[in-house]
């Protein structure tokens, strides 16, 4: 069945739903299926529709050729022939957002570990025409990152034991792995078009990097020297830009697309500026008598959450209560809301 984080993507009215044998265009107007892309060799997993959703990532929406395109990966079996062993590779097809056919299906090659485990793989992010693909198998500690270039398709440079989970300003970061196990990690920064390392970390028993918009990075871990650490840094230097308070440890940030970062964990709601790493503000707030909402989403301006009321928005940049749309979105652009309600559910929504 389908859990949050949601395996779409949404363009104007139209929501890409991805699982791990198919892509679904699915207008959010009427619910209608309007198209349906598949890989061209036959998946490793299969299933109901529905119900293999939880081994698929959302896909990815990016700029083509100038067209928009929507970028899912899938991991198949790519058959032997002769003497030649079946293996198990990873196929990224690039989708018209406009018309959901598929235009393009390129092949990547798995490293030896995948013949042992099924990874799980997924679409990082793009920038500068390059888009990142990411192959990792959490339980044996084993992980590699594709770039493709998008205008060709090609593969541009591919690298083993870097677990990606961030792009920004033309780098790509995530943590190195450092031992046979994957439980010594460096955070890393990587040039987008080349694969050339830029930057790396301190070594630690976990280190991973988001995106905290455009042009920053949130570098957090725990290394062996000085212990935990929650830092907004540069994309393409590694520099501490500015340290984050100890409170969004564990947290999960979300960029509302255009000016702040929120920040959002068992307890507490932050407000940050991505620019300066401020916190513009936070909740629970007990001099004003406010509790903290648990948050779904955020975009453009707006935070969107629930608490034992019902459902909430808040302004992004200042925290305060804004008229509620009553439904919290798990996903919103300017043409729909997503809910999961017993299966997804669309709401109009008007910008």
């Amino acid at each position: 069945m389908l859990n949050a984080p949601l395996p779409i993507a949404l363009y104007k009215a139209t929501a890409f739903v991805a699982t791990a044998t198919q892509l679904q265009a699915i207008d959010t107007g009427t619910g209608r299926t309007t198209a349906t892309v598949t890989p061209e060799r036959t998946p490793v997993e299969t299933g109901d529709a529905w119900n293999d959703t939880n081994h698929a990532a959302a896909p990815l929406l990016v700029d083509a050729h100038g067209a928009a395109t929507v970028i899912a990966p899938f991991v198949v079996k790519q058959t032997g022939t002769g003497t030649q062993a079946t293996h198990t590779v990873v196929e990224v097809t690039g989708t018209s957002a406009e018309t959901g056919k598929a235009i393009w299906h390129l092949t990547l090659g798995l490293p030896e570990w995948a013949t042992e485990t099924t990874p799980e793989v997924s679409a990082i992010g793009a920038d500068s025409g390059i888009a990142v693909i990411s192959a990792s198998a959490s339980r044996s500690g084993h992980a590699v990152a594709f770039g493709i270039d998008l205008n060709s398709p090609r593969q541009v440079w591919s690298m083993d034991r870097f677990q990606a989970s961030a792009v920004a300003d033309r780098t790509v970061a995530g943590s190195v792995l450092e031992d046979a196990v994957g439980i010594d990690r460096r955070p890393a920064g990587f040039d987008i078009a080349t694969g050339k390392q830029l930057w790396k970390g301190p070594l630690g028993a976990s280190a991973s990097a988001d995106p905290a918009g455009p042009q920053r990075l949130r570098v957090h871990g725990k290394d062996y020297d000085n212990g935990p650490y929650e830092r907004l840094t540069d994309p393409r230097t590694g520099r501490t830009l500015q340290s984050l308070p100890s409170g969004l440890a564990g947290s999960t940030c979300t960029y509302d697309d255009q000016s702040m970062l929120i920040c959002y964990g068992m307890s507490a709601v932050y407000g940050v500026e991505p620019s300066t790493g401020k916190v513009a503000w936070q909740l629970p707030d007990a001099q004003a008598d406010r509790i903290a909402p648990k948050i779904t989403t955020a975009w453009h301006g707006r935070v969107y959450g629930t608490t034992p009321n019902g459902a909430i928005a808040l302004d992004a940049r200042t925290g305060k209560d804004v008229p509620s749309p009553h439904v919290a979105p798990l996903l919103v652009n300017e043409s729909a809301g997503i809910v999961l309600d017993d299966g997804l559910v669309a709401y109009p929504t008007s910008g």
